[in-house]
């Protein structure tokens, strides 16, 4: 009977060196690693929404053209001509009469015109703020960048959880199939029942099932994630499941940082400095338009034969300066300035709002992380009491001093702590990154 077991043993460990071999081969080959780092410059490379975030950055840069406000000369060119055909009849004092019949006139007219504006304060001060405009829409580009990368690692680590739950669930039905066996070759020696073997079967077809449940999700995700990153969404990868926590990060340090560096509090002081400049065109507006002309003029008339001046031509060149100054609008200016300073206080209450809540996300977020890591030693803990309590279930099973009862409880025990674990791991990791992103650090962190 020892040598019977002997032999088992020694089966056992064979196929599961086979089936891990084949396993570890099989995935090295269909999938390439995607490194968190590699996923980061794809993402910012190809993500659609960053890619039109850096598009408005373009369109700001174009507006702050001086061809568009205003700065360039323009030319204008203007063109006619007229035809006419009739009669007249004239009588003088002296009695003389004059008839004309069917007298054709014909003429045309020419013109080029060219305007320049010497001076408009007005135009200065609208084109810097245009230049503030830019800077708004890279700290957009910014943080368009921080919610995505955000986002990217929620997909990231999700794959990751699934990819190591699907092991434990392999490694489940590994121990299934050594049960089967087991049961299988002692109802052969006469030492057990069918009753065992049919059990460790409806064991490993639940199992199966939960496998496929779970490749279907791994799938899934990895769609997601090539969405999230801008490429091909059937591209097969793997995911690098290492995972380490910042030792460095402190409540006060995230809280200084969240108050310099907070993109939605970086956008606010930039669109409060954009509204600012509305009380400088304001003041603006008070000054003259000093504007400069020229024009260059040509006329051309062809008239009947009969007439007293048969054909006339005229050409000439017009400079001129000119100069506009609004001094009274009725007070409207004033009401413009009332509401702006208005605004800009709106717009400080809500910054102090914003800060208060930055202040309540930032530290919600970071107990809620030191609660994650709580989480984790004490899953960690259960992870391992589980481990223990599966192996000396193991071997009482072994030596038949437990049922495959038991054993089976002690192997679902196992693997809804390692599932936990898994889950309880990657939830840590990603409310830490979260408050880099909350922080405005996630940009310059190292992953």
């Amino acid at each position: 009977m020892v040598n019977d077991n002997v032999k088992i043993n020694l089966m056992m460990q064979r196929i599961i060196f086979l089936y891990t071999f084949l396993f570890v081969v099989g995935s090295l080959s269909a999938q390439d690693l995607l490194s968190k780092t590699e996923a980061i410059e794809v993402l910012l490379q190809n993500n659609y929404g960053i890619q039109v975030a850096k598009n408005n950055i373009l369109l700001a840069e174009n507006n702050t053209s001086k061809k568009l406000n205003g700065y360039m000369p323009t030319v204008d060119a203007t063109a006619g001509g007229t035809a006419s055909l009739g009669s007249s009849n004239q009588t003088f004092s002296n009695g003389n009469e004059a008839n004309v019949q069917n007298a054709f006139t014909w003429g045309g007219n020419a013109s080029v015109a060219a305007n320049y504006t010497l001076y408009n304060k007005t135009r200065d001060v609208r084109l810097e703020q245009l230049k503030e405009q830019i800077e708004l829409a890279d700290m957009q580009l910014r943080q368009t960048m921080e919610l995505n990368i955000l986002q990217m690692f929620n997909a990231y680590y999700e794959i990751a959880r699934l990819s190591e739950n699907l092991e434990v669930i392999e490694q489940t039905i590994e121990l299934s199939e050594q049960r089967k066996l087991r049961a299988e070759y002692a109802y052969e020696y006469g030492q057990g029942n069918r009753l065992e073997i049919l059990n460790a079967q409806v064991d490993i077809q639940r199992d199966s099932i939960n496998l496929i449940n779970l490749e279907q999700q791994i799938t899934n995700a990895k769609r997601n994630l090539n969405f999230i990153v801008g490429r091909d969404v059937s591209t097969d990868f793997a995911v690098d499941k290492e995972i380490n926590y910042s030792q460095a990060l402190t409540l006060q340090d995230l809280l200084n940082t969240a108050r310099q560096k907070n993109s939605d509090l970086s956008i606010t002081n930039q669109n409060m400095e954009i509204t600012a400049y509305e009380l400088r065109i304001i003041e603006a507006e008070k000054k003259p338009t000093v504007g400069s002309n020229a024009t260059y003029n040509f006329s051309y008339q062809n008239n009947a034969e009969e007439a007293f001046i048969t054909q006339s031509n005229s050409r000439g060149l017009n400079l001129g300066v000119n100069l506009a100054w609004n001094l009274f609008d009725g007070g409207a200016r004033e009401v413009r300035r009332q509401n702006t300073e208005i605004n800009i206080q709106n717009q400080q209450i809500l910054k102090n709002q914003l800060l208060s809540q930055i202040e309540r996300d930032v530290t919600n977020a970071w107990w809620n992380y030191q609660n994650a890591l709580r989480i984790l030693q004490a899953e960690a803990a259960a992870l391992e009491t589980n481990r223990l309590n599966f192996e000396r279930t193991e071997e009482y099973f072994k030596s038949s001093r437990v049922t495959s009862v038991e054993f089976r409880q002690a192997q679902l025990n196992l693997l809804n702590a390692a599932t936990s674990y898994n889950t309880a791991k990657y939830d840590a990791k990603v409310l830490e990154i979260q408050l880099y992103q909350l922080s405005g650090q996630i940009l310059d962190e190292k992953f």
